[in-house]
């Protein structure tokens, strides 16, 4: 409950936020509940769930699928240092 009513709040503050074209920081979208690897093909969604107004929100917290791409992890390394 506390937390709608925080939500409640924060929702008019950050579509004026929006409405400037403020890019959200990494931590109010954590505060939202969004994650740090959150692909905007998944803000399409929202809508099929009644949650259509975070929609601003979600583009502004998440990363295109080529930007998520372009980071590569390798499951390890080996260095090897000549002498």
């Amino acid at each position: 409950m506390a937390g709608e009513v925080y939500l409640l709040w924060l929702l008019p503050v950050l579509q004026a936020v929006a409405a400037y074209g403020a890019e959200l920081s990494s931590e109010a979208c954590r505060d939202m509940g969004f994650s740090s690897n959150l692909l905007c093909s998944s803000c399409d969604l929202l809508g099929q769930f009644g949650l259509g107004r975070l929609d601003p929100f979600c583009r502004q917290c998440c990363q295109e699928e080529a930007q998520l791409e372009s980071r590569k992890h390798y499951p390890g390394a080996i260095l090897e240092v000549c002498g």
